[in-house]
This record gives C-alpha cells, structure tokens and sequence, in this order.
C-alpha cells in the first residue's frame, strides 16, 4: 500500500509514517518544514530496505500536492496551523493552510483516484459548549478561526463522500502529547512547554487558575486510532471522536510532573488567553464500539515516556 501523509514530519505525522513503515507501507512524507523536522523522520534507519520519501511541499499549493498524492492508495492529512493563538492573531494564513490545505487534498485525493482521506480534525470545533462529556453529535460552535476551519474542512470530508465517493474520515483529536512535540514553539501543547521549562529549571506560568482541564491523550494512541481508520473502514464519512476519556485539570498535570521529576516547581498563575476553552473532555465510546480502539496509555504512563525521551 502506498500512503501519503500530510504534515509527515511534524508531531504526529511523524509517529503515523513511523508505523506506516514499520507496517511494510511505501510513505510519503509531504511537508513544508515551517514547523515539521527531518530529525523526526529519523526512525527509518530501524528499518533497513523500508520506502520512505520526503517531498517538501505545502497543502497550500494544489499542484505540489496533487503531484505528491499521484499513485497513493490513501492520505493522512495531517498538515496545518495547528495554533488556536495564530488563527485568531491572522485568520486569511491560517485558512490557507486549514480550511484550503483540504479542499486541496480531497480535490488532489478525487482527481488521481486516491480512495481514502483521514483527517486530524479537532476538539477546537466543539468551543465551550457546556455539554460534556463531548460526544460526536455535540453541538459545534468553534471559538476561534482554528477551530471553524477544521470544521470547515469536515464538512468538505462529508460532501466528497457524497459527491465523489471518495472514503472520508474526521478524526477529532483532544489534547495530545508525546514525544517530538516542538516545545519551542509558542502555540505547543501546554505538556511538551511544561516538560520542556522543568527540565531547565525554569518556571512555568499557568494561563487561568489551573482548574482548567483537558482530555490529554498520548500520541500511540492517536496513531492506533488512525490505523484502525486506515485497515477497517472502506467505505462512507465516518467521524469518531479521539481522546482518552478522563479529565485532567491543570494543576492534577503539574502534580503529576513533580512526582515524575521529583522535584519542586514553580507556578506562576497569569490572565486566561482569548480562545482557550476551560473545559474539555470526550466520550470515545463510539470508536471504542466501532473499531475496537483501546487507548493503552494513561496520562501518567505517557508522561513517563515523554520525560524519558527528553533526558
């Protein structure tokens, strides 16, 4: 099988192509390397004789991604501005990258007879609706540029379905952490920042009260959920929400970090930023049902894991 993935050298495109390789799939890695890393793609030299290739090229562009999808049975698109601060700071950039990078791959998936799309999609689509447990059929009402884009781009999954026949997937990834997250970055999770600032001995501040929480879920996970995308759904739109289940509120993070580095550290609380949504977590019922997903990483274990990558 021959898959292309989209933003295949960033945070989680990186960890999808490493087991599309160790799985004996021909990869192509298309990325513009604004935010990805070929330092991340440094696993292939574990699999002697494996096929990867890196294009670099950006979803923007319709021709360079219409020439790199050529002869692919399937695409991760992964790629985008995936900062909810930079789409609120400069909506036309991000848009092009977004909402266009995916018209751009379904139209590119259409006109040289790709069959599957699966897209990281967002939790950012659900705001702050005050629903939780966020389920599929929650009402969507995105609080920033970021998260109307990614809905956006779902809608367009569902219409070339319908349209074009083309076999869709929106997967809504909530809050992932995990190896090779760019912590240098000021739009990173708040994990890789937080691990990043204690493993220099820095302070770290907290944007609200810390009661805040989140559905964080390891990036093995996210990868296991887009395989079983990948291997048992070959026909339809299907969207599944992707999160591990439970809560963790800021503060509970920041406990936990200190057990794992036992050592002290210090918080400093400052005003919450516009767009940041307090509360979010999901029901993965449904692709727990459907595909048989099994997260297999607690927060706890995945942040083990994390800080051991980075000493």
């Amino acid at each position: 099988m021959k898959i292309c993935i989209t933003g295949g050298a960033g945070f989680i495109g990186s960890h999808i192509a490493e087991e599309c390789v160790k799985k004996g799939y021909e990869v192509i890695v298309f990325d513009n390397f604004s935010t990805g890393k070929k330092e991340n793609l440094s696993f292939v030299k574990n699999f002697p004789g494996s096929s990867l290739k890196i294009v670099k090229g950006d979803v923007a562009d319709y021709k360079a991604v219409s020439k790199a999808v050529k002869g692919c049975n399937a695409i991760f698109h992964e790629a985008a501005v995936a900062s909810v601060q930079k789409s609120i700071e400069n909506p036309p950039a991000t848009f092009e990258s977004n909402a266009k990078g995916t018209l751009n791959v379904l139209e590119a998936s259409r006109n040289n007879g790709v069959t599957k799309v699966i897209f990281a999609c967002s939790a950012a689509i659900f705001g702050d609706h005050p629903e939780i447990p966020k389920r599929e059929d929650s009402p969507v009402l995105p609080k920033s540029p970021y998260g109307a884009d990614k809905y956006i781009s779902e809608v367009y999954l569902r219409l070339y379905n319908e349209l074009y026949n083309l076999t869709t997937v929106s997967l809504r990834y909530f809050n992932v952490f995990g190896p090779r997250q760019d912590p240098s970055s000021p739009y990173s999770g708040v994990i890789s920042i937080f691990t990043t600032r204690i493993a220099q001995g820095k302070d770290i501040t907290v944007f609200g009260d810390g009661k805040q929480y989140r559905d964080f879920i390891f990036v093995k996970d996210v990868v296991q959920a887009n395989m079983l995308a990948l291997e048992k759904i070959n026909s339809g739109f299907h969207y599944y929400n992707v999160g591990y289940g439970k809560a963790t509120d800021l503060n509970t993070l920041i406990a936990i970090l200190k057990k794992i580095y036992n050592k002290d550290i210090k918080v400093n609380y400052a005003e919450a930023r516009a767009g940041d949504i307090k509360e979010s977590v999901t029901d993965p019922s449904k692709i727990i049902k459907e595909l048989g997903f099994t997260p297999g990483y607690s927060v706890e274990e995945g942040l083990r894991i994390l800080v051991e990558s980075l000493q």
